[in-house]
């Protein structure tokens, strides 16, 4: 389920040609293609090993939990979730605040947990404001239930999960790029300039993580119909459905290499 390959996804614009445009380099095509690489390469190496991580699966754990509450009330009191009250119509920045507390009550690596936590804010952030004819952080009015009611299904749940892979992936190759880029400058004038670079092309990167993300949508789809459709899934559950989802961002990812 999920496995078959959909062919090269496109993008508007490829991972060598967003690096080319930061000018973080002298501008060689050997120095863009070996910037390019290593950021690629560091994240797939990350990606390998985040479905183990009880914080990472935490935070992938409250987005199910969000949309299990909206349509079921309370959660089973053994399920790998935490309890969220729907019925008080909790602000983003309340539900937030949750997960957060929710994440740091785990173990694991807390570089780990604090990456996932920020993807999972962003995606509840991002959806929450989709749902909404007039979006607004501190709206108390909005029924939050039905909000997330529409994220218990395949079709609305694979949505919320590309979030949380894209903007999870967007950190990363924001993190791994400056630092690949900075450790090749020798001023701090010229990582300062990278900075604002950085900061000029982030849709860029943002665009681009999250056109990659499309490659886990199907699966999560599928997944969710076989193990989320009446019930909350179990910590191993949603391990291995992170693994594969993680995995299949990294074998994307590996087709973003360079070609020598």
């Amino acid at each position: 389920m999920g496995h078959e390959r959909v062919g090269a996804l496109p993008h508007s614009k490829r991972w060598r040609d967003v690096v080319a445009q930061l000018g973080a380099s002298s501008g060689s095509q050997q120095e863009v293609a070996e910037l390019a690489t290593a950021t690629l390469g560091n994240v797939r190496v990350q990606f390998r090993k985040l479905h183990t991580d009880d914080g990472v699966v935490a935070a992938f754990q409250f987005l199910l939990a969000l949309a299990k509450s909206a349509s079921s009330g309370s959660l089973p009191a053994d399920s790998f979730a935490p309890s969220i009250d729907l019925d008080e119509r909790p602000t983003t920045l309340k539900l937030v605040s949750e997960l957060r507390s929710w994440v740091d009550d785990q173990n694991g690596s807390r570089e780990y947990a604090d990456l996932a936590a920020k993807a999972s804010a962003d995606a509840i952030s991002i959806w929450s404001t989709q749902q909404k004819v007039q979006p607004t952080l501190f709206d108390s009015d909005i029924d939050s239930k039905d909000i997330w009611r529409r994220a218990d299904s395949g079709a609305g749940f694979c949505e919320v999960s590309r979030l949380f892979f894209a903007k999870f992936t967007e950190r990363y190759l924001n993190y791994f790029l400056e630092r690949e880029a900075s450790a090749a400058m020798a001023s701090v004038v010229e990582r300062d300039q990278l900075a604002s670079r950085l900061r000029d092309h982030i849709d860029d990167v943002s665009r681009f993580a999250f056109e990659t993300s499309r490659i886990t949508q199907s699966f999560a789809a599928g997944w969710f119909n076989s193990h989320a459709r009446d019930r909350v899934p179990s910590k191993d559950e949603s391990e291995g459905f992170l693994f594969i989802a993680f995995g299949k961002m990294r074998e994307e990812l590996m087709r973003e290499v360079p070609k020598p």
